[in-house]
């Protein structure tokens, strides 16, 4: 079964960031779909989309341990605990992974501006997503740890 081309960007986007600036490949996992507000991880940074007819929220949340390893191969020192420094670290890659991905899926015909990353963290913190419509899920294994992409699209 072939991929969407909504996951096939976002897969794609999510590894040649990572890639390009830790040295390592993240592995994507199976996709699913969720409603519930609070978060998978321990630090998000949410950037909400529009376009022509569209609005959108792009959310990258990073267990704790994966964006600790990607400040380390960033900066060369491993933080021990989240900092801002960290969330820092958590918005830039969220805005270079969301880059990417808006970069491929305007080959589809749709282009889409992104806002500044909103940053929360702490344990099972709240997501407030403007989209009415289900959250796509794609969650990637890094370092040990987990890192999880979601996006929703609505017509406006």
């Amino acid at each position: 079964m072939s991929k969407s081309p909504i996951v096939e960007a976002i897969e794609a986007s999510v590894i040649e960031v990572l890639s390009t600036y830790t040295g390592q490949s993240p592995s994507p996992e199976k996709t699913f779909i969720r409603h519930e507000r609070e978060s998978l991880g321990d630090v998000s940074a949410i950037l909400g989309l529009t376009g022509k007819g569209f609005t959108g929220t792009f959310v990258v949340t990073f267990e704790k341990n994966s964006l600790f390893g990607v400040v380390e191969s960033l900066f060369g020192h491993r933080p021990e605990e989240i900092n801002d420094e960290v969330r820092d670290a958590a918005g830039e890659m969220a805005n270079m992974i969301c880059g990417a991905f808006r970069r491929r899926f305007e080959q589809n015909g749709i282009s889409l501006q992104s806002s500044t990353p909103a940053i929360v963290s702490g344990e099972n913190h709240t997501l407030e997503i403007l989209c009415k419509s289900q959250r796509l899920v794609m969650p990637f294994s890094f370092n040990g740890s987990k890192i999880f992409i979601e996006f929703c699209l609505d017509k406006k």
